[in-house]
C-alpha cells in the first residue's frame, strides 16, 4: 500500500487552521504591499476598523486580564490557583503578541519606531501607545526571565530574578490600567460621533473589568479543549472556584455599565428596533446568560456548564468591544460600516 502525503491525512481542524494561516499570509502581505485603505474600511468616518476592534482592543484586554489575574493568584498567595498562574501569563503573553502586531500593521509603525528615540511629544496620544507597547515587551522579558534561569541552569541567580518577575508582573498590571484608559481616551476624542450607549467617562472602569472577565472566561475556555485534546485540564473544583469568580466580575460589570446607564439619564431599549439597539441588547445578554446559569447551579459547577458560560463570555466580549469601536459610530453618524473584501 502506497503511503499518502501527512498533509493528505489532516483532519477538519487541521484543514481549517492551514486555511486561516494562509488567509492571514495574503492579508499581511496585502497590507504590506498596498496601503491601509487597500485592506481595511478605515475612513474619516471610521477611525476604528474591524481588525482594530479583534486584533488591538481585544488582545490588549485579554493581555491585561492575564497580567492581573496572574497578579492576584500571586500576591493573595492563592495556593489553589497557582495551578493558572502559567496560563494566564501565556495568554497575557499571546494577547500582547497580536495586539502590537496589529497596532504596527495598522500604523505602519515599522518604518517609524527608530522616530520615537529622538522625537518626543508627550501630547501625542500615539506616542503614549507606542511607550506603553514597548514596556509592555520589556515587563514580557522579565516575566519569562525565571524559565529561561531554570532551562539554562542558572540556580544560584534564580532569587533575584524571582523578585523582579513579581515586580514586573504588578507593573504589567499597572501598565494595563494605564494601557485600557489610553484606549478609552482615544474613543473619548471622538465622543461626539459615538452613540451615548458606549460613549461615557466610566468606560476605563468598564474596559478593565470586561478585560478581566474576558481572561478568566479564556482560561476556561482554554482548559477546556486542553483537557479534550491532550487530556491536561484544569481539574474541575478549580474550574468551578474561577466560574464562580468569573459570576461575581460579570455582575460588578452589569452593576457598573446599568449605575452608568441610570446616571447618565440614558433610555434603553425605548426607541425603534434599529441595529444598534438589537446589538446593544445582544451584548448584555450575552454578559447575563452566563450569570445566571452560574447562579442557578449554587454548588459545584460542572466543568461543561463552565465551558458554555465561557464561550458566552467571550462573545460577549468581542460583541463589546466591535460595538465600542464601530456600532457606536454607526448609530451616532447614520452611516454604515463598509464591508470590502479586497
Amino acid at each position: 500500500m502506497k503511503r499518502t502525503l501527512p498533509w493528505l491525512r489532516w483532519k477538519f481542524w487541521g484543514w481549517c487552521c492551514a486555511l486561516l494561516v494562509i488567509g492571514g499570509i495574503y492579508a499581511a502581505y496585502v497590507r504590506a504591499v498596498h496601503s491601509l485603505a487597500h485592506s481595511s474600511s478605515l475612513s474619516t468616518v471610521f477611525p476604528w476598523s474591524l481588525c482594530v476592534g479583534l486584533n488591538v482592543l481585544c488582545g490588549l484586554a485579554l493581555a491585561a486580564g492575564g497580567f492581573t489575574v496572574a497578579a492576584t493568584v500571586h500576591v493573595l498567595n492563592l495556593e489553589k490557583y497557582k495551578p493558572i498562574l502559567r496560563a494566564s501569563l501565556v495568554m497575557g503573553f499571546l494577547g500582547y503578541a497580536v495586539a502590537v502586531l496589529g497596532f504596527i500593521s495598522d500604523q505602519n509603525l515599522a518604518s517609524r519606531l527608530a522616530s520615537y528615540r529622538t522625537i518626543w511629544n508627550p501630547g501625542f496620544m500615539l506616542h503614549g501607545i507606542v511607550w506603553v507597547l514597548i514596556l509592555y515587551g520589556v515587563l514580557l522579558v522579565l516575566e519569562f526571565a525565571p524559565e529561561l534561569c531554570e532551562r539554562l541552569g542558572w540556580r544560584y541567580r534564580m532569587r533575584p530574578v524571582r523578585f523582579l518577575n513579581l515586580l514586573a508582573l504588578l507593573l504589567a498590571v499597572a501598565i494595563s490600567v494605564m494601557c485600557q484608559s489610553i484606549l478609552a481616551d482615544l474613543l473619548q476624542i471622538a465622543s461626539p460621533r459615538i452613540s451615548p450607549l458606549w460613549s461615557t467617562p466610566q468606560l476605563p472602569v468598564l474596559f478593565f473589568v470586561s478585560a478581566a472577565c474576558a481572561a478568566l472566561a479564556a482560561l476556561i475556555f482554554a482548559s477546556w479543549h486542553s483537557d479534550a485534546a491532550f487530556g491536561k485540564g484544569l481539574s474541575s473544583d478549580l474550574v468551578a472556584g474561577m466560574s464562580r469568580a468569573l459570576a461575581a466580575l460579570l455582575l460588578l460589570y452589569l452593576t457598573l455599565r446599568f449605575g452608568d446607564f441610570m446616571q447618565r439619564g440614558i433610555p434603553l431599549f425605548v426607541q425603534k428596533n434599529n441595529l444598534d439597539n438589537i446589538l446593544l441588547a445582544l451584548e448584555i445578554a450575552l454578559f447575563f446568560a452566563p450569570v445566571w446559569l452560574l447562579i442557578r447551579e449554587r454548588g459545584s459547577v460542572h466543568p461543561r456548564m463552565a465551558y458554555y458560560c465561557a464561550v458566552l463570555v467571550l462573545a460577549g466580549f468581542m460583541t463589546n468591544r466591535l460595538n465600542t469601536c464601530i456600532t457606536s459610530v454607526e448609530a451616532a453618524t447614520g452611516s454604515r460600516y463598509p464591508l470590502d473584501w479586497h
